[in-house]
């Protein structure tokens, strides 16, 4: 646990702080979790209900900065260099042929998103490592950048192969059991058993401040060097130049290290991944600002961060501000939709008594092939599982797995449900509207691949 300190005895205007939350609220990017240090103390934390600090939360891509640290602790250990190839360490998978730049391929150019492709390869077939060993490879590597998680999965892999550990259990060794992070802890993994590396790590918002307050540390911890301070250096090094990703006046084209993007801001450099979480690494400024949400806007965030919190960073502490941050900080609510747009007039979820019973659903259109309406609940019933949506307007509902939390609100067409997906990015929103015949789901999702609307049709069960 960090020790807790207000931002003005850290020497942070609250002001600056209290812009940044407004600001993500009137452009309704919905913050999970917050948590902001100065000093090594924690001097804002924020969950946003049905949101929790206590819950794991998915990552994205920021699952790529702690594979990355993996990598350095191995090469610490002696078991690897980032200037090994990365043919030498499977060579039961290479075809008769390999690509020449496939040949020439090294950990550092997987680290630096530079292995010479000129699309990403798709993870496919039974063993991923053979499918990516024997991918084309278009440039010369070391020459052309690309973001490419699959390359991130072969570090995961490179790492379980010379340690005889899974990932997770390197970094629970190495890392996560010295930092005090979370002990549930859990990684998605490859049909081979190797963790997904890329993507697919589940943590608190806690265990990212702790990564991102390692690298600050560059690499100690309580005392103890734990990794070698040069690796963290060239972890934050911009080896490669990346302004055809996102442009040079972009958080996405500043320059790449070891699986961390570099920031418009002098010295600043990120972990982030896809639907908005971050571990941000100030230090100039000796901050950390870890958080997890779900947006679509990533660069919105950031932008935020460089006009509302870093102006507000002082040398020394200030005079004591008002209490209002801390007022705020008790009492963040993910609002439901209705009350969001403010496009609907709804009323408590009373059903119409005609509304009640079961619809018959096509499977291929929608994640569920029954839904039934009861007095107080919606029930999706998927193959022999069940998912009780309780009707609840004014709080958010948890469902029994403690997976989902819901709201509902009637509409004079029939009912909304408003469901946060809380240990992930994703939320739903869907309409469901009630006709002689059956009924109307129409919905959209928060973020995703894809545009996220979907629209499907019941019938009311004989």
């Amino acid at each position: 646990m960090f020790a807790i300190t207000s931002p003005e005895s850290a020497g942070v205007r609250s002001e600056g702080i209290l812009r940044f939350f407004d600001d993500m609220e009137e452009k309704r990017l919905h913050m999970h979790a917050v948590m902001i240090l100065r000093h090594g103390r924690v001097i804002a934390e924020a969950s946003y209900a049905p949101w929790s600090k206590d819950k794991l939360h998915m990552l994205f891509s920021l699952s790529k900065s702690f594979t990355s640290t993996a990598v350095g602790f191995a090469v610490q250990d002696g078991l690897l260099r980032v200037s090994d190839r990365l043919v030498d360490f499977f060579p039961e998978y290479l075809p008769a042929e390999p690509c020449e730049n496939m040949r020439k391929m090294t950990i550092k150019h997987m680290l630096t998103m530079n292995t010479g492709h000129g699309e990403e390869p798709m993870r496919m077939g039974d063993c991923w490592e053979k499918t990516f060993l024997r991918t084309y490879v278009e440039f010369e590597p070391g020459t052309h950048f690309l973001y490419n998680t699959f390359a991130t999965y072969m570090l995961a892999a490179v790492v379980q192969k010379v340690t005889g550990k899974k990932l997770l259990a390197y970094l629970r060794e190495k890392l996560m059991d010295p930092l005090g992070m979370s002990e549930d802890i859990w990684f998605q993994e490859s049909p081979t058993g190797v963790a997904t590396g890329g993507y697919g790590l589940n943590v608190r918002i806690e265990d990212i401040a702790k990564l991102g307050q390692f690298y600050l540390q560059r690499g100690k911890w309580e005392g103890k060097q734990l990794l070698d301070e040069k690796w963290i250096a060239d972890a934050s090094t911009p080896w490669s130049d990346n302004r055809g990703h996102g442009g040079e006046d972009s958080d996405w084209g500043s320059g790449y290290g070891y699986q961390f993007w570099m920031c418009r801001p002098e010295h600043v450099f990120r972990g982030d991944g896809a639907f908005g979480q971050y571990c941000v690494v100030m230090p100039d400024q000796d901050m950390v600002i870890a958080i997890t949400s779900g947006i679509g806007d990533m660069g919105a965030v950031l932008d935020s961060i460089w006009k509302n919190i870093l102006p507000c960073v002082e040398d020394a502490p200030l005079p004591a501000a008002d209490d209002e941050l801390a007022r705020r900080l008790t009492c963040m609510k993910t609002k439901a939709n209705w009350e969001e747009t403010g496009e609907e007039k709804v009323c408590d979820p009373v059903p119409e008594e005609s509304w009640l019973g079961t619809y018959c659903i096509e499977p291929e259109q929608f994640d569920a092939d029954t839904l039934t309406l009861e007095e107080d609940c919606v029930k999706l019933i998927r193959g022999d599982r069940t998912e009780t949506y309780p009707l609840c307007r004014d709080e958010w509902i948890y469902t029994d797995d403690g997976e989902t939390a819901v709201r509902a609100a009637k509409t004079e067409e029939g009912l909304l449900l408003h469901l946060c997906y809380v240990t992930t990015p994703f939320e739903s929103v869907m309409k469901l509207t009630f006709t002689a015949h059956g009924i109307e789901i129409e919905g959209r999702r928060n973020v995703g691949f894809g545009d996220g609307h979907f629209r499907v049709i019941g019938y009311r069960k004989a």
